[in-house]
């Protein structure tokens, strides 16, 4: 809620300034949403988020551990499963007596982690030996697709994505033999191609399915999306596209220049589309990665070349002037909002 009233209090402030509103009304409608409070909402959300993926990941493993016998996993992990989607059906469903949609949805992603371990314990009961697992992570994927679409439920959506995720990576190491590249490409290169698909399915769902979806579906897509880009470009600063670490070791430093410089501009695009149309989990991905960036670089072309005290120093203070930067413009907008 105290997250809510600043967005409101950010908007009142800039219609004021607009001239949209007059000061009377401004000075009627502030009060209402100043002064913050504890967000419950958010308490109960993250509560549940984290007691699922314990709760699901706890049973699968204590139940591996206590039972030998692989078709006896399977049913047990089965009715677990499905105990565990029906209740969480029940509690979604408003016209039922109780009414409790956000543990009702943390019960289906608990159930959805079961049934992951269920898929895998079937695959392995009817493998021929082929040893072909990913196809097993897609087909996880599609059914918590289908259930995150079906139920709205955001978290079954961050499962699906980072199934989704799992399988592209050892779906091109399955086909190409667990060897480094796949069509000339090493892993991180193969993601930086891949996740801005997944940015795009985030603007898609914002543009033609607002309303329909939550908007933190949109919100997961981007988030994820950006994680994926950044991280991949990162490593590739590195790296490059070698999947060799000898040959790695043999490149000069100009020869990764350009995956640098390319990160980079990733980072100001990202910042400029956050600040453009005003997403700030854009602008946030942007400085975050952009200060990572601006580290690497220094332990790149720096370690070996200054004292390591005075690399500390330049670190430190550098970090110092961007948290104080950052914390006079918070006191700048708390104070136009005041």
């Amino acid at each position: 809620m105290a997250k809510k009233n600043d967005i409101i209090l950010r908007e009142l402030a800039q219609w004021r300034d607009q001239g949209q509103i007059g000061q009377d009304v401004y000075q009627r409608l502030a009060p209402q949403y100043q002064g913050r409070t504890w967000d419950f909402a958010a308490i109960v959300r993250w509560s549940l988020i984290i007691g699922a993926v314990m709760l699901g990941v706890g049973l699968i493993s204590f139940i591996t551990l206590i039972i030998h016998s692989l078709s006896f996993v399977a049913l047990v992990l089965t009715i677990l499963c499905g105990t565990a989607f029906w209740y969480g059906f029940q509690l979604t469903d408003p016209k039922r007596g109780r009414f409790f949609p956000k543990t009702g949805n943390a019960l289906i992603a608990v159930a959805c982690l079961l049934l992951c371990g269920d898929v895998f314990t079937v695959g392995k009961l009817l493998s021929t030996g082929g040893g072909n697992w990913p196809l097993l992570v897609l087909i996880t994927s599609v059914i918590y697709f289908a259930v995150a679409y079906g139920t709205k439920n955001t978290l079954v959506l961050v499962f699906a994505l980072l199934g989704l995720a799992t399988w592209f990576g050892a779906e091109s190491g399955y086909v190409s033999g667990w060897g480094a590249y796949y069509l000339g490409l090493n892993y991180p290169m193969r993601f930086a191609l891949a996740s801005p698909l997944v940015i795009a399915a985030g603007y898609l769902h914002r543009k033609f399915l607002a309303g329909r979806l939550p908007d933190s579906f949109a919100r997961t897509y981007y988030s994820l999306g950006l994680l994926y880009l950044n991280l991949s470009l990162w490593l590739m600063s590195i790296f490059g596209n070698y999947g060799d670490i000898h040959r790695w070791q043999e490149v000069r430093q100009y020869q990764l220049l350009w995956y640098t410089i390319a990160w980079t501009v990733a980072i100001v695009v990202v910042f400029a589309i956050g600040a453009r149309f005003r997403n700030r989990m854009f602008v946030n991905y942007a400085i975050v990665f952009g200060v990572i960036d601006l580290y690497t670089r220094y332990f790149e072309y720096l370690w070996n070349e200054l004292h390591k005290s005075l690399f500390f120093i330049i670190l430190g203070a550098v970090s110092v002037a961007a948290g104080l930067f950052f914390e006079r413009r918070l006191r700048h907008r708390d104070e136009v909002i005041s």
